[in-house]
């Protein structure tokens, strides 16, 4: 493989690289988010505590 390969396949990688962080970054937010929400009280279910 010559040089031009071996940018383009870099490249990809860093950029497949960089799409699964920022995936799994999302991931992570959405079950915090999930997570917190469902531990805040609220006035609906304060007789549930």
């Amino acid at each position: 493989m010559n040089g031009v390969a071996w940018i383009k396949l870099l490249l990809a990688a860093v950029a497949g690289a960089f799409v699964l962080a920022a995936a799994g970054t999302l991931v992570l937010l959405l079950l915090f988010a999930y997570v917190a929400e469902k531990l805040t009280r609220d006035d609906d279910n304060r007789g549930d505590y």
